[in-house]
């Protein structure tokens, strides 16, 4: 008898009540990953004055690029040691990567504060693996969509919240706001949610995950922000051409390998490539608009000749963006009751085609306050997909490896995610008219519009991705695959 069919067994007995706690638990750890952007986008204006640092949208980067590696090893780890253990771990160093970055005397310091912090991008899908493993199977989908796209104050007061802590207590509160959800989340974590029963005792290629590791941020100094014109500097072009070619040998030897750091023969096969395609492809141009729609929103228009921007402080930011979060935790509810009934491809239709809409409406209508708002509802829209994906991906992919397949699902989107506000920043970069105080970029109507257009772009191909997706509904596996 396996651990899952004594998981399912136990069903029965269990309390619902118990879960839902146990599950307040676990959105307080993975809406971290959200609350990197939500927080810390509006806050950077106020860090790019205090540390004089005109490449500032590198403390998202480099939070993105920690997520991108940390989440297959964290996956992993999950898998070998227990995930409930490992999500303790990862709460440990982001609590201290906080800690570091509200206490930042420079910033290189603030940057290291922040790649600490990046690893508790591992906490989605960790977590929701763990949840696969031991929540009851009548609300695992809807379980599972709550994780992934947040529920509650979080989620819909975020924004608001950034916007108070800024404006009153300063742009470096919202570390230490951080620092108390991770607190807060471990000790929940300990008290209230069970370890899962599930285990995998192969070894962890460790050559492959340094491997991994060197190629990915080898490729992304190439692709820095601060080098606006990229063909002009040999060494960037350099860093991106071996960060290539080590990402290309990686993936070639980690086939050979017999057990390897990540399974590249599994992560081929055409349920899981899809789902973690159509995931990466929504992570990104999500990414991409959170970057740069803050800004756009807090640039004064007097300034940019009524091109853009509207003057905001924090707390205007958060008016702009609250319908946005209501309808991401709509949407993600919507994929938890609707996927056991028509299945997840149709969420993944429909999210694909408003994040076309979103990319279109920001990057083309910014004169009136009404037309980001609307153009970002249509974003968080777009984040059903991210409920869609965990959920199938949960799925398709074999019980002993849901955990490292998570994570391949957030390596792959972290890194996409990461490489693609570089190329934006770059494409943009060769816009910029002028410059605020610490260097603040101030665009043209091409420049301010090239990011949301990728994003579109971006959606335009997740769609045709979508039309390849299992049509699996929750809790039916896809005919052939591993379990």
């Amino acid at each position: 008898m396996t651990a899952e069919q004594v998981t399912i067994q136990a069903e029965p007995k269990t309390s619902y009540k118990k879960w839902f706690v146990a599950l307040t638990v676990l959105v307080v750890l993975t809406e971290q990953s959200a609350l990197g952007f939500q927080l810390i986008s509006p806050a950077l204006i106020g860090l790019a004055t205090e540390f004089q640092a005109p490449d500032i949208v590198w403390t998202i980067t480099v939070f993105v690029l920690v997520g991108a590696i940390s989440t297959p090893l964290v996956g992993k780890l999950g898998d070998r040691y227990g995930k409930r253990n490992v999500l303790l771990v990862v709460a440990a160093v982001a609590l201290i990567g906080s800690l570091v970055s509200a206490l930042a005397p420079t910033y290189p310091v603030l940057l290291l504060g922040r790649a600490l912090t990046g690893v508790s991008t591992a906490f989605l899908p960790i977590t929701v693996a763990l949840v696969r493993d031991v929540f009851p199977e009548r609300i695992r989908p809807v379980s599972i969509a709550i994780c992934t796209n947040g529920v509650g104050v979080v989620t819909v007061l975020g924004p608001f919240l950034a916007g108070w802590l800024i404006d009153t207590w300063g742009a470096r509160s919202i570390f230490w706001f951080i620092a108390a959800l991770s607190l807060i989340g471990a000790v929940g974590c300990i008290a209230l949610v069970p370890e899962t029963p599930v285990r995998n005792k192969a070894r962890i290629d460790v050559l492959g995950a340094a491997w991994l590791t060197v190629g990915i941020l080898i490729l992304m100094w190439g692709l820095r922000p601060a080098q606006a014109n990229l063909m002009a500097d040999p060494s960037s072009v350099g860093a991106i051409v071996l960060g290539i070619v080590l990402l290309v040998t990686w993936w070639l030897a980690e086939r050979r390998i017999k057990v390897p750091f990540i399974d590249t023969k599994l992560l081929a096969t055409r349920p899981i490539s899809t789902v973690i395609l159509l995931n990466a492809l929504i992570s990104a141009a999500i990414t991409v608009v959170a970057s740069y729609l803050p800004s756009m929103l807090q640039t004064p228009g007097e300034v940019t000749g009524g091109i853009y921007g509207f003057g905001a402080d924090a707390s205007g930011v958060a008016l702009f963006l609250l319908p946005a979060g209501v309808v991401t935790v709509l949407g993600g509810l919507s994929v938890g009751w609707g996927a056991p009934r028509i299945g997840y491809r149709f969420f993944l239709l429909l999210g694909s085609a408003c994040m076309i809409t979103s990319g279109l409406v920001i990057g083309l209508l910014r004169t009136e306050p009404w037309m980001p708002t609307v153009g970002w509802v249509f974003g968080g829209l777009a984040a059903m997909v991210w409920a869609a994906c965990q959920g199938l991906l949960m799925e398709v992919a074999p019980v002993e490896h849901r955990g490292v397949s998570a994570g391949m699902l957030g390596a792959v989107s972290g890194a996409l995610g990461s490489i693609t506000v570089q190329i934006a920043g770059l494409i943009a970069g060769s816009f910029v008219v002028s410059t605020l105080g610490g260097g603040f970029p101030i665009y043209s109507a091409t420049g301010v519009a090239l990011p949301f257009l990728i994003a579109a772009g971006l959606g335009a191909v997740a769609f045709l991705v979508a039309l390849t997706a299992p049509r699996t509904r929750a809790s039916q596996p896809v005919r052939g695959a591993a379990h």
